[in-house]
């Protein structure tokens, strides 16, 4: 006679070994620098971006805060747009294949002004097909796309703010900005 639990413990196992070595790995919240425990997030444009950055900043345990202030870096994203550009067209003219762009600029400001993390810009891309025929599920398609260019941009910008976090130059804002400005 054998035993059901353990036949299904064996399964759950080996599901487990299969995913570890396929590369999946669930995401983790992000090790932030403790100059930024405390932020202040200033993001123009959509308000998904936010949403999912303040969720994954929660998470990493920093303390989201109203306004800037003594003590509160501010992340701030002056550049946060999609845009959509047509790549391959039909014998008859009609689009058959979209490009869908993601481009935000971030940087973060410490207290006093002091650029602790530089402006960086980020550009995401996806593909999709467009069938004439479902024009619904093409425009669902293109919003799905878009959520999930948001979830991986929030990714990218936590990778980013730990990495540099503990490096943070602690330079003011206008002489990083004037530094930047020469280079070419």
């Amino acid at each position: 006679m054998k035993h059901p639990i353990a036949g299904s413990l064996a399964l759950v196992a080996l599901g487990a070994l299969l995913l570890a070595g396929c590369g999946f790995h669930l995401r983790r919240s992000a090790q932030l620098a403790p100059v930024l425990q405390r932020m202040h997030l200033d993001i123009a444009g959509d308000t998904a971006l936010q949403r999912q950055l303040a969720t994954a900043l929660r998470l990493s345990g920093v303390t989201l805060e109203p306004s800037g202030g003594p003590g509160i870096a501010t992340l701030r994203i002056p550049v946060n747009a999609f845009s959509t550009q047509a790549l391959t067209l039909t014998g008859f003219a009609r689009v058959s294949e979209y490009s869908v762009h993601y481009d935000v600029q971030f940087e973060v400001v410490g207290a006093g002004g002091r650029l602790l993390i530089p402006l960086q810009a980020i550009h995401m891309s996806r593909n999709f097909t467009f069938d004439q025929t479902q024009v619904i599920g093409s425009a669902g398609q293109q919003q799905q796309i878009q959520r999930s260019l948001v979830d991986d941009m929030t990714q990218a910008i936590l990778m980013r703010l730990q990495a540099q976090g503990y490096g943070a130059a602690g330079k003011p804002a206008a002489a990083a900005s004037a530094a930047g400005a020469g280079r070419g």
